[in-house]
């Protein structure tokens, strides 16, 4: 199957008509028919049915539709890097990050980074911050978010902004009314985290917490990532303790409110390969930290 044959399916399924297919795609309409027929047999099954008067998607038409729009956007994607690689400044940065720094850090830096460097075509990935730091190493990706705060072989670690953990709590539990919730108040409580393999520095820091304050969390659930984790507190299984960032990830059912103070923080942290690490990377580090700046 090649890219032409989609990206002739997709102008004639759009239009419904071979005449205005042919016509947007700048071709005779017998070829466009012929390159459809051949398509058609290629899959061993028929995508159009055809009338003297009309043309309608089949069922297995329509699945393909937006398959095809898909393929063909990433098509289009993989294009643009390929044509910005060899440039200084250009090409695609691959970035790692927990899904807590989509609600708070890149919703803030991305549309900024792409203001002031419309060439590089950012590639975002979720992922926890040991598969980042494994990725980073390989070469997988060039640049992650997480909240890791010890420095590991082969990466180094720049903390860029520090924020107060928070109570995530069902709609209905009764500290909900609280403006402010003491940490103590968790005490017994069943708490839904993650697994301290996927997020060591997230597990440590609310365990270390939760110490300070005289009790161990129980650990009733393991989610793993923030929207199972959000979902599973909105749905009652428990409450948790989050970054700040992640009260943007909003659910019928949840509530987030403010710890006592002194509340405990948490820091995001860029990662990038201890060497050589892209100049796009270091385009997007230095943007965090002057938006960051002090606030580490």
């Amino acid at each position: 199957m090649e890219l032409r044959h989609l990206r002739y399916f997709v102008a004639v399924a759009e239009e419904l008509s071979f005449t205005r297919a042919a016509a947007r795609l700048r071709m005779a309409q017998p070829p466009l028919s012929q390159q459809i027929a051949k398509l058609e047999a290629e899959i061993g099954i028929r995508l159009l049915d055809r009338t003297s008067r009309s043309v309608q998607l089949t069922p297995a038409g329509s699945a393909l539709l937006d398959e095809a729009r898909r393929l063909l956007a990433r098509a289009d994607e993989v294009r643009r890097v390929a044509q910005n690689v060899g440039t200084d400044h250009g090409g695609a940065l691959r970035i790692g990050c927990v899904a807590s720094g989509f609600s708070g850090v890149l919703l803030h830096l991305l549309p900024g980074f792409r203001t002031h460097h419309p060439e590089v075509l950012p590639l975002v990935y979720e992922m926890e911050a040991a598969p980042q730091c494994h990725a980073l190493i390989r070469g997988d990706i060039d640049i992650g978010f997480s909240r890791v705060s010890q420095q590991i072989p082969g990466v180094q670690v720049i903390p860029i902004l520090s924020e107060p953990l928070m109570a995530a709590l069902p709609a209905g539990h009764p500290l909900a009314e609280r403006r402010r919730v003491p940490l103590v108040r968790l005490a017994g409580e069943a708490f839904v985290m993650f697994p301290r393999n996927a997020a060591p520095d997230a597990f440590d820091t609310i365990t270390s917490a939760c110490a300070a304050a005289g009790f161990s969390p129980d650990i009733a659930y393991e989610a793993s990532n923030d929207h199972a984790l959000i979902s599973m507190v909105a749905c009652g299984l428990g409450i948790s303790i989050v970054p700040e960032s992640t009260s943007n990830m909003t659910l019928p059912g949840i509530v987030y409110r403010h710890l006592a103070r002194p509340a405990p923080t948490t820091s995001m942290a860029i990662a990038l390969p201890a060497a050589d690490p892209a100049p796009q990377a270091l385009q997007m580090l230095r943007l965090a930290q002057d938006s960051y700046a002090g606030r580490a």
